[in-house]
């Protein structure tokens, strides 16, 4: 059985908030860079809002 666009997408929100509570210190800091890791959830966020009302995507 072939998985669907939508749960490959909630699986990867699911995998990418596992890894940052995976790698969150006790004092509150990550293991990672925060602020790579924002600049990349901004724009992966920004990406899903522009197609939202794309007209050449309905």
């Amino acid at each position: 059985m072939e998985i669907s666009e939508r749960e490959k997408i909630y699986s990867l929100v699911d995998e990418i908030r596992t890894l940052i509570e995976e790698n969150e210190k006790e004092d509150g800091t990550f293991r990672f860079d925060p602020i790579r890791a924002m600049i990349a959830l901004d724009f992966a966020k920004t990406e899903i809002a522009k197609t939202i009302d794309a007209p050449d995507l309905k």
